[in-house]
């Protein structure tokens, strides 16, 4: 796909209604790996988990196969853009709160030039304190819900697990990995990590990745974006 059909897709995508959401459908299957939209197919029918949802690209794109799909974003502007680009859908449910390792209340931090551009900016809010592109200025208390716990109170198999949520994910695969029996509800996991953007992220990272290569199930992609 070329930067300026990628571009055009990704400004139209904003507008509303079905012409909006056409080309939403347009730039996310051309900015999604194959492996991806595998899984879908492979997962059809089965629950999805969107942690670090946004404004719904990733939602909207697990809906069309999930029976159902559980939207976690804890950034009050994109959880309004997420509410209104899934409004259309019955199979999305939004949990608004960010994604962690426990219980309870955090501080989010916005980019420092959050407001000059909300859509591309509000994707590098993070709970994680030290990330280079965060303010402090601009911080403020959010609920966290630890997702160890809600995935077994669901008690049902996950087709898909993406995580995007900005340098938590680390925490979390830590302490996930060490669940066998929680993994092995899970089919496919796809996370991008951010450990260039975090002190003392790289060599944890590393070692996840190391993990993750000798875990046959689920299917693990840790290098996702």
């Amino acid at each position: 796909m070329s930067d300026w059909k990628r571009k055009k897709y990704r400004t139209l995508r904003h507008l509303p209604g079905k012409i909006g959401r056409r080309y939403t459908e347009k730039y996310e299957l051309h900015g999604t790996s194959w492996r991806f939209l595998d899984a879908l197919d492979f997962t059809a029918g089965m629950v999805s988990i969107d942690l670090g949802a946004n404004i719904g690209e990733y939602s909207q794109l697990l809906a069309r196969r999930a029976q159902k799909v559980y939207a976690f974003e804890p950034d009050p502007w994109a959880l309004e853009q997420l509410r209104k680009n899934t409004a259309h859908l019955g199979n999305v449910e939004i949990v608004e709160a960010a994604a962690g390792t426990c219980e309870g209340s955090v501080n989010l931090y916005r980019h420092p030039e959050f407001a000059d551009d909300p859509i591309m900016n509000s994707q590098s809010s993070s709970v994680v304190s030290n990330k280079y592109n965060i303010s402090h200025e601009d911080s403020f208390e959010v609920p966290q819900v630890d997702v160890l716990k809600f995935l077994r109170d669901l008690d049902q198999n996950i087709g898909v697990l993406k995580v995007d949520i900005e340098g938590a994910e680390v925490d979390l695969f830590e302490k996930l990995f060490d669940d066998a029996d929680l993994l092995s509800r899970i089919k496919y996991i796809f996370a991008e990590t951010h450990e260039t953007k975090i002190p003392g992220h790289e060599p944890r990272v590393a070692a996840l990745k190391a993990r993750a290569e000798k875990i046959k199930s689920p299917v693990i992609d840790l290098t996702w974006h």
